[in-house]
């Protein structure tokens, strides 16, 4: 929410705070593989917004089939807030245990109950899918997905929670984070 709300000076101390997260090797990691998935989709993003917002054309002589300038800057800074949040994610991902990550979200998600919203079923599904795109072997052409059978597990995986305590660097956080929001 903060990159999102962040004007251009708060979003460059958040770039130094990312750059600075680039420096140990998990969080690098994570976010390379993070912008290699989404590589097409930053691209498609930068394009869209180049090639549909009005503004200045880039080459005038091209007329109609120019990108903007505007537009060209406005999917700069767009695909620039969504490589902040995709480093924000590769920092969680590599420093927080799967377990852990569904603990997480299974408490965040409690004031969806109050909507009828079964967060067991959830954290179970979603631990589900990500041991099975774990374990899922990578074939080498998509054809071979389809022709793949499905594994016969008879026996169900157990799943269980280990409850967190609360600490006192959890308020920190917390606290950080509105504060954040709050000045953004």
């Amino acid at each position: 929410m903060a990159v999102e709300r962040a004007a251009l000076p708060g979003l460059s101390v958040l770039a130094v705070a990312t750059a600075t997260a680039f420096l140990f090797a998990p969080v690098r990691f994570q976010l390379l593989r993070l912008l290699r998935r989404t590589r097409w989709l930053l691209a498609v993003l930068l394009l869209t917004y180049a090639f549909t917002l009005p503004g200045t054309a880039l080459w005038p002589t091209l007329a109609w089939a120019s990108p903007s300038i505007d537009g060209l800057q406005q999917g700069a800074l767009r695909a620039g807030r969504l490589v902040l949040m995709l480093a924000g994610l590769a920092v969680l991902l590599a420093y927080t245990t799967r377990p852990q990550l569904i603990y997480g979200l299974y408490v965040l998600a409690r004031p969806l109950s109050w909507l009828g919203f079964d967060r067991r079923a959830f954290a179970v599904r979603l631990g589900l899918t990500l041991d099975y795109v774990e374990h899922t072997p990578k074939p080498v052409r998509w054809l071979d997905v389809l022709r793949t059978t499905l594994p016969d597990e008879t026996t169900p995986t157990l799943y269980t929670l280990q409850v967190a305590r609360w600490q006192s660097c959890d308020v920190a956080v917390i606290l950080a984070g509105l504060l954040l929001a709050v000045l953004s």
